[in-house]
């Protein structure tokens, strides 16, 4: 510390105390502002005295690592047995790859064009099932609720059931009932669905029965077309065991037996739509028919496509494998019953990966630009049911 040189030793010992006592001052200050970090000045802790606690590691947790790294792991075993199965033949996945990358952008814009018309279809039937149900849910608000479950649909290997569970939840705030939204939702279901196992009835029958010129096993196309026989006759058994019985099932019922009642009152609701003169009605159909024909022209852009049937046949059938929770399971079905049947690897694969690619990714953006709408929609009924609560 400097003093002034020209002061004499009493006022520089003046100044010196001043100094030590606004030192002081400062350093009590100090200690007041920061005293959760350190012990009080008049009680210094030495280094050595200091005790440091030990850093807890985090618990290891083998469930969650081992969920957690389970798909890619098979992903990756499945990769490499893959890969030595083939016997080096890794080049067509590449060539698949360059032939993806190469298709004419006329195949692209016909399969975009045949994927609108398949969603199109999709929220026309379901105007029709859901506008019988309640006067809320029109066009626009079927549309509303087509595209913003049309992620979960496409996206998660639910068969589905993400979009299923998002328009049984718009059907609830629309006003209906539990067990009538359940019905609404079955009826549209079973309309849609028919259609689905009838193709694969059809189609398989067809190619089993040699009707139609195809190079593959048998059990491939006899066992799915059986199957959809089945699921066929047993829908129409349940919905004559309902018969013309209407109310909600008895309490004394048991699980199957409500199900059983459920499925059949869908299913007889379901026929008394199909003998209505609703052009709506056409909606199942162009749902599946444009969203195959989507695959159709993916596999004519990358060369000659197999017959019709077949394609119907894997396509309904890689459908089918959407009920795994694999991801690529969808696209694994479809190409691996493609390839059973004589189509090339080559031309099989970038086909249904171009193919799945229109069908994921085209709904997306229309998914995302429909959720604020219909966030809108609910809200408005909200509003309207309170308001008639209150007048009431």
């Amino acid at each position: 510390m400097n003093f002034d040189a020209r002061a004499g030793p009493k006022e520089q010992r003046k100044i010196a105390k001043c100094a030590a006592d606004v030192t002081s001052n400062r350093a009590r200050a100090s200690y007041k502002e920061n005293r959760s970090f350190g012990p009080a000045p008049d009680s210094v802790m030495l280094a050595s005295e200091i005790t440091v606690p030990e850093p807890a590691l985090p618990a290891l947790n083998l469930r969650v690592l081992a969920r957690r790294f389970a798909v890619p792991a098979l992903l990756a075993a499945a990769a490499v047995v893959g890969v030595v199965l083939l016997g080096g033949r890794i080049h067509v996945f590449a060539d698949a790859l360059r032939r993806g990358l190469s298709v004419s952008p006329v195949w692209v814009i016909i399969g975009v064009a045949f994927e609108c018309i398949s969603l199109a279809g999709y929220v026309a039937l379901l105007a029709l099932v859901a506008g019988r149900a309640t006067a809320r849910v029109g066009t626009r608000e079927s549309a509303q609720i087509t595209f913003a479950g049309a992620a979960a649909t496409r996206l998660l290997p639910t068969a589905g059931a993400g979009g299923a569970a998002l328009a049984l939840y718009a059907l609830r705030r629309a006003g209906l009932k539990p067990a009538g939204a359940a019905r609404t939702l079955l009826v549209f279901m079973v309309l849609l669905y028919s259609v689905f196992l009838a193709s694969i009835a059809v189609s398989g029958a067809s190619l089993a029965l040699g009707l139609v010129h195809g190079h593959g096993p048998v059990a491939l196309s006899a066992l799915p077309a059986a199957g959809a026989v089945v699921a066929i006759v047993l829908a129409l058994v349940f919905a004559t065991v309902v018969g013309g019985e209407a109310g909600e099932p008895a309490a004394d019922q048991s699980r199957v037996e409500k199900a059983v009642r459920l499925v059949g009152g869908a299913v007889r609701d379901a026929l008394a739509l199909v003998r209505s003169p609703d052009r709506r009605l056409i909606g199942a159909a162009a749902y599946w028919i444009f969203d195959a024909a989507v695959l159709w022209a993916m596999l004519h852009a990358f060369g000659s496509p197999p017959a019709v049937p077949v394609v119907v046949l894997a396509y309904f059938v890689g459908q089918v494998a959407n009920t795994l929770p694999l991801p690529g399971a969808v696209s694994g079905g479809i190409a691996g019953v493609l390839i059973a049947f004589g189509s090339p690897a080559e031309i099989a694969l970038p086909a249904v990966l171009l193919y799945r690619t229109i069908a994921v990714w085209l709904p997306l953006p229309a998914g995302v630009a429909a959720l604020p709408g219909m966030r809108a929609t609910i809200s408005r009924w909200s509003r309207e049911d309170s308001g008639a609560t209150a007048a009431a």
